[in-house]
């Protein structure tokens, strides 16, 4: 799949990296930041403007973001149940937990640092009614780090961009699967300490 987005993006550049962006602010199963890196490494090479790589990501990763955020405020309480019914729900759980902990940090920590909640965590602040002006501004500067940070690394390393794609994605599952886990231990301890306490 890696091979075909080179050709892709060499062929169609701005265009294919900013559909892709957005659709993957949506939930679409879209390899965004691999696009970023590869385009970062084009921009290296000469074969991409970096000023339009980086201002055509930006602005599509925000616009794919407040989309999401419009579909869950209009879509409420119908559409959390239509994601929990497409099998959504341990996500959508994930998302809520980390808005719960963290509210606008959490925005901006999912556009980059824990990214693949990212998507499911725009539905779940639209549902859930948390501020909008709050929301784009974490989510703007969220997504200046994301963009800014993985194109950077495409022109930096630009010779070893295949190789840098594999770690990234590697690395931001491995980031999910650590806070599942610290959600998940939290909870069973909360259970373990309830059904210790003696009955009324």
């Amino acid at each position: 799949m890696t091979e075909l987005l080179l050709e892709l993006v060499s062929d169609y550049g701005l265009v294919i990296l900013g559909g892709t962006v957005f659709l993957a602010a949506l939930g679409a199963p879209l390899p965004g930041t691999v696009l970023l890196v590869l385009s970062g490494a084009f921009a290296a090479g000469g074969d991409m403007a970096p000023v339009a790589v980086i201002l055509t990501a930006y602005f599509a990763a925000v616009a794919g973001d407040i989309s999401g955020y419009i579909i869950g405020f209009k879509g409420g309480a119908w559409l959390q149940g239509k994601l929990r019914n497409a099998g959504l729900g341990a996500q959508i759980g994930k998302a809520e937990g980390f808005m719960a902990k963290w509210g606008g940090l959490g925005v901006f920590f999912s556009r980059w640092l824990v990214a693949p909640i990212g998507p499911t965590l725009n539905y779940v602040a639209g549902i859930g009614r948390f501020s909008w002006q709050r929301f784009v501004l974490w989510d703007m500067l969220g997504e200046a780090v994301w963009v800014g940070l993985y194109v950077a690394i495409g022109m930096v390393f630009s010779a070893s961009a295949l190789a840098l794609v594999d770690m990234i994605a590697s690395a931001s599952w491995v980031i999910i699967g650590a806070l599942g886990m610290y959600f998940m231990g939290k909870r069973l301890i909360k259970l373990a300490r309830g059904a210790g306490k003696p009955a009324q």
